[in-house]
């Protein structure tokens, strides 16, 4: 079941994610079904423990299931890669397990991946996620810049 949802990304520690739901909840309608996405970043690189530029706006491996703690989130895993990685299934199971219990969906900021490798890694995890595919910069520029064949690419 799709969830409807507000997204925030790059929280680092629970205690953000504390502050925002109080102002989620203040700010909310009553009946409204939305939650709040709560939005953890990872990548290739920082799973393997290869130095990163952007090491900042990534959590500790260890530290991203209590992000994930709270029942009233949507938890989301964005995995970011700007290199092919024929290792994917298994590096992207590998970052899904860190999520612990509470991790609902991984978000893909990537290009295009091989939708065969998504669909092990998910298997591997052993989780049930929603897959969120991020359409960027790269993925819309590999297409031409164009709607129709973006339509097309998605069918896959």
């Amino acid at each position: 079941m799709l969830i409807p949802y507000i997204g925030i990304t790059d929280f680092m520690k629970f205690e953000d994610v504390e502050d925002m739901l109080r102002i989620f909840r203040k700010h909310k309608p009553e009946a409204s079904p939305r939650k709040l996405h709560v939005g953890v970043m990872t990548s290739r690189k920082k799973l393997l423990g290869i130095p990163t530029k952007y090491r900042d706006a990534f959590p500790n491996m260890d530290s991203i299931a209590d992000i994930f703690r709270s029942d009233e989130a949507f938890d989301c895993l964005h995995y970011a890669d700007s290199e092919a990685d024929p290792d994917l299934y298994k590096n992207l199971a590998a970052a899904i397990g860190y999520g612990g219990i509470g991790i609902h969906a991984v978000q893909l900021d990537l290009a295009w991946p091989d939708p065969g490798f998504v669909a092990e890694a998910v298997h591997r995890s052993r989780k049930n996620l929603e897959v969120i595919l991020q359409i960027g910069r790269k993925a819309f520029e590999a297409i031409d810049n164009d709607p129709k064949k973006l339509i097309e690419r998605l069918e896959d």
